[in-house]
C-alpha cells in the first residue's frame, strides 16, 4: 500500500502537468484525492498548516514589478522550504478546486506568457514540477531504492547522446516507407488492436526520429521492426527502413 502512495501522487501529478488546460479541474480533482489518501502527505499537511498560514505565504510570495512603461507585472516565489513549498500548492490548488480561485485570471496574472496555453506551461514548469519534486521527497523514506536519484542520473547518462542530423529528404523517404508498411496493416489485418499496435509503435519511431538521439531512435526501431515483420508484405519495406536508418545512425 506505501509503494501506492508514490505511484499514485506521481502518476496523478504527471497527469496535471501533461495534460491540457481545458481538462484542469478533473487533473487538480485528482491530485488532491491522491493527497488526501496518502497518510505520509496528510501529515505533512497536518503538521505545516500549524506553524503557516497559507494568506500570508501567499502575501510574501506575490512579487511586483513595475516596467519602464508604468505597467505592473505581478508573479509568485515559491517557498524554498519544502514542506511549506508542498502545503503552499496544495492550498492553492485547493483554491482553485472549490471555485474560490479562477485558473485563468490566475495564470494570467501571475504566469502571463501570451496565450493561455504558454501560461499554463510556464505555470508546470514553475510550480507544478517543484511541487512534484517536494512530494516524491516527502515520499522517498517509504521505497528509498524507488526514488534514488543515484538511478535516475545513471539513467539519464545512459540514454544522453549527441543529436545526429536527419535531413529533409531523408525524413522523407523513411515517413513513405512507414505509410507503405501502415498501409499494409490495414490491408492485411483491419482490426482496431492491429492498428492501435502499430499506430503505437510507428508514434514511438516517428517522433524518436525527431528527436534526434541515436540511442532513443535505435530502441524505438527494435519495437517498431517487431510489429511490422508480423507482415510478410511489410518485409521489404522494413529492410528498406533498416538500409536508411544505417546510414544515420
Amino acid at each position: 500500500m506505501s509503494r501506492n502512495e508514490i505511484a499514485d501522487f506521481t502518476d496523478s501529478v504527471n497527469t496535471l502537468i501533461e495534460g491540457q488546460l481545458i481538462l484542469i479541474d478533473k487533473h487538480i480533482a485528482q491530485v488532491l484525492r491522491c493527497i488526501a489518501i496518502s497518510p505520509t502527505l496528510c501529515k505533512v499537511l497536518s503538521e505545516t498548516v500549524q506553524t503557516m498560514s497559507y494568506a500570508t505565504e501567499f502575501s510574501r510570495a506575490r512579487v511586483t514589478v513595475t516596467r519602464a512603461d508604468g505597467t505592473v507585472e505581478c508573479s509568485l516565489k515559491l517557498p524554498t522550504d519544502r514542506n511549506r513549498l508542498f502545503t503552499f500548492v496544495v492550498c492553492l490548488l485547493t483554491e482553485v478546486d472549490s471555485g474560490r480561485r479562477n485558473i485563468l485570471e490566475f495564470l494570467k496574472e501571475y504566469y502571463y506568457a501570451g496565450s493561455n496555453d504558454s501560461c499554463y506551461a510556464r505555470f508546470v514548469k514553475e510550480v507544478l514540477k517543484p511541487f512534484k519534486q517536494a512530494g516524491e521527497a516527502l515520499l522517498s523514506s517509504i521505497d528509498p531504492e524507488g526514488l534514488n536519484s543515484q538511478y535516475v542520473d545513471q539513467a539519464e547518462g545512459f540514454f544522453h547522446a549527441e543529436k545526429i542530423y536527419i535531413g529533409t529528404s531523408m525524413m522523407s523517404r523513411i515517413l513513405a516507407e512507414t505509410e507503405a508498411i501502415r498501409q499494409t496493416v490495414i490491408h492485411v489485418n483491419p482490426n482496431n488492436s492491429a492498428i492501435v499496435e502499430y499506430n503505437t509503435v510507428s508514434e514511438y519511431f516517428v517522433n524518436s526520429l525527431y528527436l534526434k538521439n541515436p540511442k532513443i531512435i535505435f530502441i524505438s526501431f527494435l519495437a517498431y521492426k517487431y510489429v511490422a515483420l508480423k507482415y510478410p508484405d511489410a518485409v521489404e519495406h522494413v529492410n528498406a527502413l533498416s538500409a536508411l536508418l544505417d546510414k544515420v545512425l
